[in-house]
């Protein structure tokens, strides 16, 4: 089988994970597997990867020759031509992720779904809304968007132009004979329930972990601890966020707990960009381990292993990686009570989910967390860890994937 991934970038947040689990997967699994990225000024030269835009070009669009490079081969009209000339390449499935429309035109993705078998996750609600990556409580995107209250935040802008890229999804995707996978059953079933996604099919495929990746068993070596110049006598709660400035991430939220009270047990380690920033906003009484983003998944690995906590206070999410992670790292997750994240975490058995999304009760939560005796806190961590070799396997998710493929493949033969 051969099998054409399309994402915007290459290491990113949660979907840039899913992918590359995916394409090496595939290729481990003796498949072909080619994956095509747009955004960056850099990408590794590993089997498989094709970016859209030539690596000589994505170089010099993040110099002092960007306006030039803009100019006489702009990335936009690039990567929309090569996006469009993947309906002649001999992939039999076309699998995109994270599109919004910023590599490629409505109408390339219609041409190309017309063309070719396409299969589309949904990491967020973009596909089905005017613009925006998560509605929260607003259900404009049900019949056509407009005024909308994101104006400025990602993936909407800073103008509103919701209703008409609604009418344009109306007329180009929704007739479409797509294959949405929903990593949640929410947000599969906000997809079935949508106006754009009456005709769609949806199929709910679990993110998934690496088991062998992400491990507890230094959960409690204080020596392992003090080579991450963490304290072995403190309880870790550790925080990632892709961007600590991007509010629906969840630091506003994390900032009021943490300035709440006084936690004098507590030490929390801040891992994703702009910590810093996020750092000088926390009290100055609270001991913080400020790491920045970090890119080497072993490190990153070890923030999880060394940490009794994971907190998570996100406004709005579908099925995230980095729980997961946190799960199979046998952290106790602290979290607010969102989406697909209910479906994640077992309350008071794999970890602790507030009774809503104030900072008062996830406050509550973190101090339950914090007064447990050790041996049931790292039980909770245990647990989870167990639920994710059970249950969201990175091995099952691509087993699944495979066997979705192989069933349009099929269907699209015999059609």
């Amino acid at each position: 089988m051969k099998i054409s991934y399309v994402n915007n970038h290459y290491q990113l947040g949660g979907a840039e994970t899913v992918v590359r689990q995916l394409h090496e997967g595939i290729l481990a699994r003796g498949h072909i597997s080619r994956l095509h990225v747009t955004e960056g000024k850099s990408w590794p030269r590993i089997p498989g990867l094709k970016p859209l835009y030539p690596r000589i070009l994505a170089k010099l669009d993040h110099s002092r020759a960007h306006s030039f490079i803009q100019k006489f081969a702009p990335r936009h009209t690039w990567t929309d031509r090569s996006f469009r000339n993947l309906a002649a390449a001999d992939s039999d499935i076309i699998h995109l992720h994270s599109y919004h429309g910023t590599y490629a035109s409505l109408d390339s993705f219609a041409y190309l779904a017309k063309t070719k078998p396409l299969v589309w996750t949904f990491h967020g609600y973009w596909g089905m809304t005017g613009g925006c990556d998560h509605p929260f409580d607003c259900n404009r995107y049900q019949t056509g968007c407009g005024k909308c209250p994101q104006i400025g935040r990602f993936a909407v802008g800073p103008v509103d132009h919701t209703a008409t890229e609604w009418r344009e999804k109306q007329t180009h995707l929704s007739s479409l004979p797509l294959n949405i996978i929903a990593p949640s059953q929410h947000l599969a079933t906000r997809v079935r329930e949508s106006a754009l996604g009456q005709n769609w099919k949806v199929h709910v495929i679990p993110n998934g972990v690496d088991p062998v990746g992400f491990s507890g068993k230094r959960k409690l070596d204080q020596n392992f601890r003090r080579t991450l110049k963490l304290s072995p006598d403190r309880i870790i709660a550790l925080f990632i966020c892709r961007d600590f400035k991007e509010t629906t991430k969840g630091f506003p939220l994390l900032q009021k707990v943490l300035s709440s009270q006084a936690w004098p047990d507590l030490q929390v380690v801040l891992i994703g960009g702009n910590s810093t920033w996020a750092r000088s906003r926390l009290p100055s009484t609270l001991k913080v381990v400020d790491q920045g983003y970090v890119r080497d998944r072993t490190q990153l690995a070890a923030f999880c292993e060394a940490s009794d906590l994971f907190l998570y206070a996100s406004a709005g999410e579908n099925f995230p990686c980095v729980i997961l992670e946190a799960m199979a790292s046998e952290c106790c997750v602290v979290t607010s009570p969102v989406d697909g994240v209910l479906e994640q975490i077992e309350d008071g058995i794999s970890g602790l989910i507030a009774k809503d999304h104030s900072p008062e009760a996830l406050a509550a939560t973190l101090t339950h967390a914090c007064s447990l005796p050790l041996k049931d806190r790292h039980n909770l961590g245990i647990n989870a860890r167990k639920r994710v070799e059970n249950e969201f396997s990175e091995a099952t998710m691509i087993k699944t994937h495979l066997e979705l493929y192989a069933e349009i493949v099929q269907e699209n033969d015999s059609a």
